[in-house]
């Protein structure tokens, strides 16, 4: 791809042409309103720019909550300054009361703008600061409003890419700590080892299970973000095909990624302390299991490239592994069932996966 071709698609060049052309365009229409606040047309190119990026109904949403904090900021700051002057005092129980203020609900993450625009008021309001307040009140929701319409009409964010980053990377930490868990299992039926050994693997089994719970978690927050994205969106009809087939597919990612979470449990408790089974039905249980879960790693890593057979390969060795779990001796009731639940785990996911992401059956 050519140094163009990227940037014509990148979403960050698309992002500083429209808080560019955005902000601009603010400030040239705040530059008209009448004196004095012109004088503050820059609050309108600041109004602008915030909304931009945000997905068509959150603009809409955060520019509310920046008037509503704003508003606050500046009201107590003006309070202030018509009962003193500017001063440490004055500075100081103003954002100390904005802060408090701030924290009501309905002003969500644009809360900090209560303190603020208190902050502006007061440090170049002068003695007269009413001008300012106005202007503030006026030239950012004008900004905003502006920012709003060209988040509508140029590009407007669908949310597919953070869903796409998000997606790709559960998809991998799932290959990644398949692996893992079949590390795991081919450690035990080595000899027992040393203590400190035993807690190092247990810290990184750990660890990885939070890594894939934290990136879990941002994916849902992704896959909500880009169902919002497809409201009141005027590309969104466009595209309706492709940004459900996303939807899907990252929902099927979530759901794997959900499922494996147990697994890691089960794993765990599989090997509490380390220890080598003693039976060789154990032995050759994890045997075949670290081989399934090697199987089924490549398929997460590479499911462009993951055929019918190789899908159908792998199903099949878990349900003969299914099948030799229920063969085995009750002597073996807790691996039956660790191991038991461990196949019929990866099994359902790895369905999941190839009919919504490899796409096939």
């Amino acid at each position: 791809m050519s140094v163009l071709g990227w940037l014509v698609r990148h979403p960050t060049v698309h992002l500083a042409v429209k808080a560019g052309v955005a902000a601009g365009l603010a400030f040239w229409v705040g530059s008209l309103l009448p004196s004095p606040l012109d004088d503050y047309k820059y609050y309108a190119a600041l109004g602008a720019y915030i909304v931009m990026g945000l997905i068509v109904v959150d603009s809409v949403k955060e520019s509310l909550r920046v008037l509503a904090a704003v508003g606050v900021g500046v009201g107590i700051a003006v309070l202030v300054q018509s009962i003193s002057w500017t001063n440490s005092w004055s500075v100081g129980s103003t954002i100390a009361v904005c802060v408090v203020l701030s924290a009501l609900p309905f002003l969500g993450e644009q809360r900090t703008w209560a303190p603020l625009a208190a902050l502006f008021v007061l440090a170049t309001g002068g003695a007269d600061p009413a001008p300012m307040a106005l202007a503030y009140i006026v030239q950012i929701p004008l900004g905003a409003a502006i920012g709003i319409i060209i988040n509508l009409v140029l590009l407007a964010p669908l949310g597919e890419q953070d869903l796409r980053r998000s997606t790709t990377r559960v998809r991998l930490l799932i290959a990644e700590h398949l692996r893992t868990y079949a590390d795991l299992l081919e450690n035990q039926l080595e000899e027992p080892a040393e203590e400190a050994a035993v807690e190092q693997r247990t810290a990184t089994f750990t660890s990885g299970m939070h890594e894939i719970e934290h990136a879990q978690a941002h994916l849902l927050s992704s896959m909500s973000a880009h169902q919002r994205g497809q409201r009141a969106n005027p590309r969104a009809r466009i595209t309706a095909q492709s940004e459900q087939l996303l939807q899907d597919q990252a929902e099927a990612i979530s759901r794997c990624a959900a499922a494996l979470g147990a697994v890691a449990v089960l794993l765990g408790e599989a090997d509490p302390n380390g220890s080598r089974p003693e039976h060789d039905d154990e032995l050759r249980i994890r045997e075949h299991t670290a081989d399934v879960l090697r199987g089924a790693a490549e398929i997460f890593d590479h499911p462009q490239t993951a055929s019918r057979d190789t899908v159908r390969q792998i199903t099949a060795r878990l349900d003969r592994l299914t099948e030799q779990l229920r063969s085995t001796g009750a002597e073996n009731g807790l691996d039956n069932l660790l191991f038991g639940a461990l196949t019929l785990s990866v099994r359902r996911c790895l369905d999941v996966f190839a009919h919504r992401v490899v796409g096939v059956e």
